[in-house]
């Protein structure tokens, strides 16, 4: 089983807690979404949940292990932590293929060749561009983009899915359509998952579960 456990995150910019003492749970394969204005926290938490950002205090497991541990002098690198990043910049390479693009995150794993096509022609079919594996990124619309950049996340089959506001970029009918089929995907999928935004019709439309942050605090 894939849980999250976040107990007691803090994180201070200065004087200032961005994240302030904050705990929660995420049950496997379960979709929660964390819900808040610019500046409460909320990104400052999945930061620190995939490793780019090191809270102050606090502990964070996944499963049955440690990623962080302030107490314990525990900090996993993100590389180690088996999760996968959907970013609202989408954080593709204009110059590669939809194949290369997603085939990037098993490479730097030491996949085989048949292992990576395998699973990065399955990812694509999985969000609906099994048609377009040789396309390059400029010719791609947003909504498309936005499905490479959530098949090179689900390609390694990580173990949980972390979405920072991924949506943002898109006008109103795609970000209707991604709605959709990121929550089918990922219950279709049984991926534990957290997803941030500051919309609240997007985060009740597709979670399970809603925290709601403000000043750091849930």
């Amino acid at each position: 089983m894939v849980q999250v456990f976040v107990d007691g995150i803090t994180k201070k910019y200065g004087n200032v807690a961005a994240v302030d003492d904050v705990d929660f749970v995420v049950d496997d394969t379960s979709f929660v979404t964390l819900l808040g204005p610019s500046g409460c926290g909320k990104t400052t938490v999945l930061r620190s949940i995939v490793g780019v950002e090191t809270p102050d205090e606090g502990i964070i497991r996944v499963g049955n292990k440690t990623v962080f541990s302030s107490r314990d002098k525990i900090m996993i690198p993100p590389e180690n932590r088996n999760m996968g990043m959907v970013y609202q910049s989408y954080a593709l390479w204009p110059h590669l293929s939809v194949f290369d693009n997603v085939a990037y995150a098993l490479q730097i794993r030491k996949f085989s060749k048949d292992e990576i096509h395998e699973k990065v022609m399955s990812a694509l079919k999985l969000v609906r561009l099994g048609d377009l594996p040789d396309r390059l990124i400029p010719n791609l619309s947003g909504g498309q983009q936005q499905r490479v950049a959530l098949a090179r996340s689900l390609a390694p089959l990580p173990d949980i899915l972390l979405f920072d506001e991924p949506f943002g970029n898109l006008d109103i009918r795609s970000r209707a359509m991604m709605r959709r089929d990121l929550s089918n995907i990922l219950h279709q999928q049984g991926v534990t998952s957290i997803f941030v935004t500051h919309d609240r019709d997007e985060a009740f439309a597709m979670a399970d579960r809603v925290g709601i942050m403000n000043a750091g605090k849930f």
